[in-house]
Order: C-alpha cells, then sequence, then structure tokens
C-alpha cells in the first residue's frame, strides 16, 4: 500500500495479502513494481504457460495504491487441436489430394511432351505418317503449338518423299518405252550387219547392246526399289524354306563367278524358316551375295553362312575385298550410294543392289547391318524374325 499522493514520496508497492503467490504472478508483479517506479502506469500483461498474467496499477479514493494482479486462460486461436489419430488421418488425406493434383497437373503438361518423343522416333525409323495429333486437340500453349509445327513437319516430308518415290516411278515406266524401241533397233542392226559384216559395225553393236542390257536391269532396279518403298508386297506371305533358298543362291552364283576366278561358298547352314515373299527374300540375297562377288579379291572366295539364334535367322555374306571406310558403312544402303575407292561403275553396279536388299529385309520385319570383316573385306549381315511353323 502507498500513501497518500499529497504526502512524502511514495512506497513501492506491496502485496495486500502476505501470500505466496505463484512465480509468474510475482514476475509480473515485480516488472509492475518497476514500471510504476519509472513513472509508467499502464497495464501489464505476461505469458506463464497456458495462463496469461495480468497486472494493473490502481489506487484507491482514499488515495491508496495497489496492484491488480488477475491469472487468464491464453487466448486461443482458431479451432482447438484434434486428436493425434485424426491429425494423421487429416494429413494422409491431405497428402493424397495434394498427390493427386499434381500428378494430374504433371500429366497434362508432359502428355503432348511424350507423344512428341513417340511420333519423333517413328519418324526417325522412317515411318512418315507418324503425328502428334495436336490439331485435334482443344489445347492452346506453347507445347500444343510444338505439337502441330511437327506434324506440319512432317506431313511436308511426307509430301516431299512420296513425291520422289512417284517422280522416280514414272521416270523409270517412261524409260521403258525408248528402250524397248532401242532393242528393237539394235535386233534389226545386227541382222544387216549379218548380211555385210563388218568388224567395227560388229563392236559397236555389242557395245550398244551391252549398254542396252544396264540400261534395263537398273530401270528394273528403280521400278522394285520405288515399289518396295511404296510397302507394295509382292505375292502373297507363305513359309519359305531358308535353308533351300541360300544353298540355291550360292549354287548359282557360284556357277556364275567362274568365269571371274571367284568361288561362292556355304561355309555353315542350319535349318531355319521365315514368313515373307519368297521371290523377294531370293532377290535380296542374291544381291548382296553377286555384290561381294564383284568386289573380293582375285582367287578368294565369298562366304555365306546361315545360323538361328533365339528365334531369329542370320545370314552373313563376307568377301575378302578391300572393304569400305567405317564412316562409310551406314551409307551403304543409300541409292546410288558409291564408295569411290572400291564401288566405281567399271564393276558393273548402279547401287541399288544394297538399298534394295535393305528395302527388302525390312518387309519382312528384319535388318541389314555392315561390318569390316578382321583380316579384311567386307561383311554383310541380314536378320529375320525365324518362322515357327
Amino acid at each position: 500500500m502507498d500513501a497518500p499522493p499529497d504526502g512524502p514520496p511514495p512506497e513501492p508497492l506491496s502485496p495486500l495479502f502476505d501470500t505466496h503467490p505463484p512465480p509468474g504472478v510475482r514476475l509480473a508483479q515485480l516488472r509492475q513494481r518497476a514500471m510504476n517506479s519509472a513513472g509508467s502506469a499502464g497495464a501489464l500483461f505476461e505469458m506463464a504457460g497456458p495462463q496469461t498474467v495480468a497486472a494493473l496499477p490502481v489506487q484507491t479514493a482514499s488515495g491508496h495504491r495497489y496492484v491488480l494482479t488477475a491469472l487468464m486462460h491464453s487466448p486461443r486461436f482458431g479451432r482447438p487441436a484434434a486428436a493425434p489419430r485424426t491429425q494423421l488421418f487429416g494429413g494422409l488425406v491431405a497428402l493424397l489430394l495434394s498427390g493427386l493434383v499434381c500428378f494430374g497437373l504433371v500429366r497434362y503438361l508432359t502428355a503432348p511432351l511424350i507423344t512428341l518423343r513417340a511420333a519423333t522416333r517413328q519418324l526417325a525409323r522412317g515411318d512418315l505418317t507418324a503425328r502428334t495429333g495436336a490439331a485435334k486437340r482443344a489445347r492452346r500453349d506453347e507445347v500444343a503449338d510444338l505439337g502441330r509445327d511437327f506434324d506440319a513437319m512432317a506431313a511436308r516430308l511426307e509430301a516431299l518423299v512420296e513425291s520422289q518415290r512417284q517422280l522416280l516411278g514414272d521416270i523409270s515406266h517412261e524409260l521403258r518405252s525408248p528402250l524397248s524401241r532401242l532393242s528393237m533397233a539394235l535386233a534389226l542392226a545386227r541382222r544387216h550387219a549379218a548380211q555385210s559384216p563388218s568388224e567395227e559395225v560388229t563392236v559397236a553393236l555389242e557395245r550398244i547392246g551391252r549398254e542396252a542390257t544396264r540400261l534395263n536391269t537398273l530401270i528394273g532396279q528403280l521400278l522394285e526399289l520405288t515399289r518396295l518403298e511404296s510397302g507394295e508386297s509382292e505375292g502373297a506371305a507363305e513359309v519359305v524354306d531358308l535353308e533351300e533358298l541360300v544353298r540355291e543362291v550360292v549354287a548359282d552364283a557360284d556357277f556364275e563367278a567362274q568365269n571371274t576366278e571367284h568361288t561362292v561358298q556355304l561355309v555353315g547352314s542350319q535349318s531355319c524358316r521365315v514368313t515373307g515373299s519368297r521371290d523377294l527374300l531370293h532377290s535380296a540375297l542374291e544381291n548382296v551375295v553377286r555384290n561381294a562377288v564383284r568386289h573380293t579379291a582375285p582367287g578368294t572366295p565369298v562366304e555365306v553362312s546361315l545360323a538361328c539364334e533365339s528365334a531369329e535367322a542370320i545370314i552373313r555374306v563376307r568377301d575378302h575385298g578391300p572393304g569400305v571406310p567405317d564412316e562409310a558403312l551406314e551409307q551403304l544402303f543409300r541409292p546410288f550410294y558409291r564408295v569411290e575407292a572400291a564401288r566405281d561403275r567399271e564393276s558393273g553396279g548402279v547401287g541399288l543392289g544394297l538399298a534394295i536388299t535393305q528395302r527388302a529385309i525390312r518387309s519382312h520385319g528384319g535388318s541389314v547391318s555392315a561390318t569390316n570383316a578382321p583380316g579384311g573385306g567386307l561383311q554383310i549381315e541380314l536378320r529375320l524374325p525365324a518362322s515357327v511353323a
């Protein structure tokens, strides 16, 4: 209790009752006294655990001064905390909902990119019909614009390649007519030359005949290449005894190679069957073997082998020629491609045989590859899915 304000200087505030308040209350009283001594008469609030201590200086009508202290519950903001099990269940539900929302958002953002990647890989494999289908969707953002641009590019590529194939086929067909007339004129010229023999005329006619034959072969190969690239099939698919076909091609090639002092040998063979066109497979393998005969070194054999490994038929044809540079191996199957040092026009080829082989094998679901064999020479490997029939 303090003295009246008009008397001597006020004494420090003291409790009205001689009790032992809680530590928080006692601390609030001491701080209130300090504030009062400093001339501050405001209320003081202190947090004491779950309770709040309020200390307020008051003065009675008689001039006595006291510290009014009260204990109050601390204010709670929001709803009271739920039980731990309820909190855990609510957290799991919130986590699940947020995960679903994030998954849907990620799918929405990445689905066009996944479709675009698949279409890009399809286009890289040579399927020019690959599209993302972005033009059919109502989505309007940068990713959808990218898909539409890709579709436009793929459509343009398909149109250009298709026009090139059409042009190649049309030219080949148009060349057949003058070539036929040239062959007929050549036959008439030979008949007249037989009536009045002349060495110079005979040599010239023989040269014309060889060139006409080469031109006829070239046109035939162009037509076959065009047909294969357009996806046209040759006859109905059948089960082909690949071992018998390989032996037949090797025997024919070995007979033809006798005039060039070469041999074609079957160094290994296993029983194997494939499903497809026998004529097309025969032509594909024959192109590879004849190409090897043209480029193998004089007096060296062309080695052919057939193996069945893991439901796959593998045909390997190896020559003993100079081989090709490593950087040119992937280019060998391009139409009209030549390796200058090893495949010139004097060899008799026009650069279409291996291209036709690759298209024919691909049409049967297989693949063709070229490698430089150890010890020299080029090895062509044809892989075809084996038939279980």
